[in-house]
Protein backbone atom coordinates (compact mmCIF):
# COMPACT_ATOMS: atom_id res chain seq x y z
CA UNK A 1 0.00 0.00 0.00
CA UNK A 2 2.91 2.63 1.10
CA UNK A 3 4.32 1.53 -2.07
CA UNK A 4 1.48 2.56 -4.18
CA UNK A 5 1.28 6.10 -2.73
CA UNK A 6 5.00 6.74 -2.84
CA UNK A 7 4.36 5.78 -6.78
CA UNK A 8 1.52 7.60 -7.28
CA UNK A 9 3.57 10.47 -6.16
CA UNK A 10 6.70 10.39 -7.82
CA UNK A 11 5.53 9.09 -10.87
CA UNK A 12 4.11 12.79 -11.93
CA UNK A 13 7.48 14.34 -11.06
CA UNK A 14 9.07 12.38 -13.05
CA UNK A 15 6.93 12.76 -15.78
CA UNK A 16 6.54 16.76 -15.68
CA UNK A 17 10.21 17.59 -14.71
CA UNK A 18 11.50 15.25 -17.64
CA UNK A 19 9.69 18.00 -19.68
CA UNK A 20 10.90 21.00 -18.35
CA UNK A 21 14.69 20.41 -18.95
CA UNK A 22 16.26 21.28 -22.03
CA UNK A 23 20.11 21.56 -22.90
CA UNK A 24 21.49 24.28 -24.97
CA UNK A 25 24.15 22.62 -27.25
CA UNK A 26 24.41 25.65 -29.24
CA UNK A 27 28.34 26.73 -27.68
CA UNK A 28 31.20 25.51 -29.00
CA UNK A 29 34.65 25.87 -26.77
CA UNK A 30 36.36 25.75 -29.96
CA UNK A 31 35.07 29.19 -31.10
CA UNK A 32 37.06 30.40 -28.30
CA UNK A 33 40.79 30.59 -30.44
CA UNK A 34 42.12 30.57 -27.01
CA UNK A 35 44.16 26.96 -27.44
CA UNK A 36 47.68 29.09 -29.00
CA UNK A 37 47.83 30.90 -25.43
CA UNK A 38 46.44 27.85 -23.21
CA UNK A 39 49.29 25.71 -24.62
CA UNK A 40 52.17 28.86 -24.51
CA UNK A 41 50.78 28.32 -20.66
CA UNK A 42 51.09 25.12 -20.13
CA UNK A 43 54.82 25.24 -21.58
CA UNK A 44 55.62 28.07 -19.35
CA UNK A 45 54.36 25.95 -16.13
CA UNK A 46 56.31 23.11 -17.27
CA UNK A 47 59.54 25.13 -18.01
CA UNK A 48 59.25 26.41 -14.36
CA UNK A 49 58.39 22.87 -12.41
CA UNK A 50 61.94 21.34 -14.51
CA UNK A 51 63.64 24.43 -12.92
CA UNK A 52 62.30 24.07 -9.65
CA UNK A 53 62.85 20.36 -9.57
CA UNK A 54 66.26 21.02 -9.93
CA UNK A 55 66.85 24.02 -8.60
CA UNK A 56 66.89 21.89 -5.69
CA UNK A 57 69.47 19.12 -6.45
CA UNK A 58 72.41 22.00 -7.22
CA UNK A 59 72.35 23.40 -3.44
CA UNK A 60 72.09 20.77 -1.58
CA UNK A 61 69.55 19.22 0.78
CA UNK A 62 66.82 21.80 1.84
CA UNK A 63 65.80 21.98 5.56
CA UNK A 64 62.25 22.49 6.29
CA UNK A 65 60.49 23.56 9.55
CA UNK A 66 56.98 22.48 9.70
CA UNK A 67 54.74 24.42 11.13
CA UNK A 68 52.04 21.97 12.95
CA UNK A 69 48.24 23.53 13.92
CA UNK A 70 48.64 21.57 17.25
CA UNK A 71 51.40 20.79 19.74
CA UNK A 72 51.15 19.22 23.07
CA UNK A 73 52.10 21.37 26.19
CA UNK A 74 51.63 20.03 29.73
CA UNK A 75 49.28 22.08 31.93
CA UNK A 76 50.97 22.88 35.70
CA UNK A 77 48.07 24.48 36.72
CA UNK A 78 45.20 26.77 36.44
CA UNK A 79 43.57 29.53 38.70
CA UNK A 80 41.21 32.08 38.53
CA UNK A 81 43.03 34.49 40.37
CA UNK A 82 45.84 37.04 37.70
CA UNK A 83 48.07 37.39 40.89
CA UNK A 84 48.10 34.13 41.75
CA UNK A 85 49.18 33.28 38.39
CA UNK A 86 51.91 35.18 37.82
CA UNK A 87 52.90 33.86 41.46
CA UNK A 88 52.88 30.41 40.10
CA UNK A 89 54.43 31.65 36.59
CA UNK A 90 57.38 32.79 38.98
CA UNK A 91 57.67 29.38 40.90
CA UNK A 92 57.54 27.80 38.29
CA UNK A 93 60.30 29.48 36.39
CA UNK A 94 62.40 28.39 39.14
CA UNK A 95 61.56 24.23 38.69
CA UNK A 96 62.01 24.47 34.75
CA UNK A 97 64.05 25.49 32.43
CA UNK A 98 61.60 25.05 29.52
CA UNK A 99 59.96 28.74 28.72
CA UNK A 100 56.02 29.16 30.58
CA UNK A 101 53.28 30.11 28.82
CA UNK A 102 49.70 31.34 31.13
CA UNK A 103 46.84 31.07 29.07
CA UNK A 104 43.90 32.74 29.71
CA UNK A 105 40.23 30.89 28.66
CA UNK A 106 37.66 32.73 30.99
CA UNK A 107 37.63 32.62 33.78
CA UNK A 108 40.69 30.61 34.34
CA UNK A 109 44.21 31.32 33.42
CA UNK A 110 45.84 28.41 32.62
CA UNK A 111 49.81 27.75 33.42
CA UNK A 112 51.52 25.47 30.72
CA UNK A 113 54.73 24.58 29.36
CA UNK A 114 56.22 23.21 27.20
CA UNK A 115 55.74 22.93 23.02
CA UNK A 116 56.56 19.21 22.21
CA UNK A 117 55.34 17.77 18.34
CA UNK A 118 54.21 14.04 20.01
CA UNK A 119 52.35 13.42 23.08
CA UNK A 120 55.51 11.05 24.00
CA UNK A 121 57.83 13.85 24.98
CA UNK A 122 55.19 15.65 26.54
CA UNK A 123 54.64 12.71 28.94
CA UNK A 124 57.75 12.55 29.65
CA UNK A 125 57.67 16.30 31.27
CA UNK A 126 54.44 15.35 32.88
CA UNK A 127 56.57 13.22 34.76
CA UNK A 128 59.27 15.28 35.47
CA UNK A 129 56.95 17.93 36.64
CA UNK A 130 55.10 15.60 39.06
CA UNK A 131 58.31 14.89 40.22
CA UNK A 132 58.95 18.36 41.20
CA UNK A 133 55.44 18.52 42.91
CA UNK A 134 53.11 19.68 40.72
CA UNK A 135 50.96 16.46 41.26
CA UNK A 136 47.77 18.12 39.08
CA UNK A 137 50.40 18.21 35.60
CA UNK A 138 48.57 16.80 32.63
CA UNK A 139 49.27 16.65 29.56
CA UNK A 140 47.03 18.72 27.07
CA UNK A 141 46.60 18.63 23.27
CA UNK A 142 46.55 22.56 22.70
CA UNK A 143 46.62 25.55 19.41
CA UNK A 144 49.88 26.49 18.65
CA UNK A 145 50.43 29.53 19.15
CA UNK A 146 53.23 31.19 20.11
CA UNK A 147 55.36 31.77 23.09
CA UNK A 148 54.93 35.15 24.60
CA UNK A 149 58.02 37.00 24.38
CA UNK A 150 59.49 38.54 27.83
Amino acid sequence: MKQLVYISLILPLVILGQEGVKLDESFDPTSLHDWAESKVRIEKIKSLKEYYDGAGAQDGPVVLNEYSNFVFRVQLGSTRDYEEAIAFEERAALAFEDEILIHFDSPYYKIRIGNMSNREDAQNLQQHAIQKGYRRAWVIRTENTPLKEK
